[in-house]
């Protein structure tokens, strides 16, 4: 099959095609791969990945480092500041040439999400080594935990777990959770280090990490002012809402905000993204963020969180300030999850219900008592210095680039003469 480089979305079509899968990850499997390492994200340049990349680039290496997207925005931003990547959609035989000759692919979302999809794109990278990051600790029951309660009969939710399950090692913070991990991806192989993302909660921002967190004036004045901070993160919601996406729950934070004079930024799960939607000014102390932005580098600015479930709560506890979480006890948001059992039972959080929110919040702002805790939990759930997280994957991502080039340089003469 014959590709037109001047019809990208044709060509994108036809890399749906299971034949041309079935061809490409055989080729892939064979193929002499290069000192090549691929990084993968969402539309928009944020979580594991994207710090990863950023240290991985910063450092001298031995091997070649690409940032691979879909989206021609981000790539020509990335372009601009002179940072490796490639927009898959442009050259599809460009593209096809360098994820077959990949030694290592790395990823923080489902695969499915980075390819966009495609079959044949994910069967390029079946001789690379992939590595997952994901994109936090999790209270929900993730991919292959997932067959239970969905029907696989559906491509469009088989495809993604058929991507996913495809990894070679699974990143795991501490030993709580490498069983979990291990059945999310049915993957033997645990990589035992901290979140890259969570760098910049404990060191000063450096200028690459402000790509993605583009927002407007009004948010930092509002969070340079002396007001108290406080982060509202609404999980994905799988299409059912929790109390936090509420009239009631927004109104009440309203109401706070010009009563108690506390800064409220509600940003929204990066799955329910309005592309080219801004920052935007919701009266005083309340504002929501885009659901693209990278808000990492904003966190060590907040005096407290707020969220359903988001995984988001865990990371932040790293800062060692207060996180609160709705109440879930008497009855779960869908029926498998959120499941507070998948991590350390630790009084971490200060749990509140749509009555008790207010209450919640005073004791969390300014009568907390769970500090030590929360130290304990970050402790118990990151086993490894989280300052150094990149460092430690990058050296196993140097051993992986190593051995793949020792194993293509091998092969056994037969006969004799």
């Amino acid at each position: 099959m014959s590709f037109d480089p001047s019809s990208a979305q044709a060509n994108l079509a036809a890399l749906n095609d299971q034949t041309m899968a079935i061809e490409f990850a055989s080729i892939s499997q064979r193929v002499r791969k290069r000192r090549l390492v691929l990084y993968f994200g969402r539309e928009t340049f944020s979580d594991n990945t994207k710090y990863l990349y950023l240290s991985d680039i910063a450092r001298k290496r031995s091997y070649e480092v690409m940032w691979c997207s879909f989206s021609s925005q981000l790539v020509s931003s990335l372009a601009a500041r002179g940072l490796p990547c490639i927009d898959l959609s442009q050259n599809v035989d460009r593209s096809i040439d360098l994820l077959l000759h990949a030694a290592v692919a790395v990823f923080s979302v489902n695969p499915n999400e980075s390819l966009r999809g495609a079959y044949a794109l994910n069967a390029c990278l079946a001789g690379a080594k992939k590595i997952q990051l994901w994109h936090g600790i999790s209270v929900k029951h993730l991919v292959l935990e997932l067959i239970p309660h969905l029907t696989l009969r559906n491509s469009e939710i088989r495809r993604p777990f058929y991507m996913a399950s495809q990894t070679d090692y699974v990143l795991s913070t501490s030993s709580f959770f490498d069983r979990y991990w291990s059945g999310v991806f049915g993957c033997k192989n645990i990589l035992r280090a901290g979140f890259p993302r969570n760098e910049v909660l404990l060191r000063p921002i450096k200028p690459f990490d402000t790509i993605g967190c583009e927002y407007d004036m009004d948010l930092d004045m509002s969070l340079s002012a002396r007001r108290k901070n406080v982060l509202v993160l609404p999980t994905w919601q799988r299409g059912q809402e929790t109390y936090l996406m509420t009239p009631r729950f927004l109104q009440t934070l309203t109401a706070i905000a010009q009563r108690e004079n506390i800064n409220f930024v509600l940003k929204m799960h990066p799955m329910y993204k309005l592309v080219g939607a801004d920052t935007i000014r919701q009266g005083e102390g309340f504002t929501f963020i885009d659901a693209g932005v990278d808000v990492y580098p904003l966190l060590q600015r907040f005096d407290a969180l707020v969220t359903d479930y988001s995984s988001i709560m865990f990371d932040f506890l790293l800062t060692g300030k207060p996180v609160l979480t709705l109440d879930f006890s008497d009855k779960p948001h869908q029926n498998f999850e959120p499941d507070f059992s998948l991590v350390p039972d630790l009084p971490y959080r200060h749990v509140f219900t749509p009555d008790t929110f207010i209450e919640q919040l005073g004791k969390a702002l300014y009568r907390d008592e769970l500090r030590s805790e929360r130290a304990i939990m970050a402790s118990t759930i990151f086993q490894t210095d989280p300052t150094q997280a990149s460092n430690q994957i990058l050296e196993f991502i140097d051993q992986l680039v190593d051995e793949r080039e020792a194993s293509d340089g091998e092969f056994v003469v037969h006969g004799r003469g």
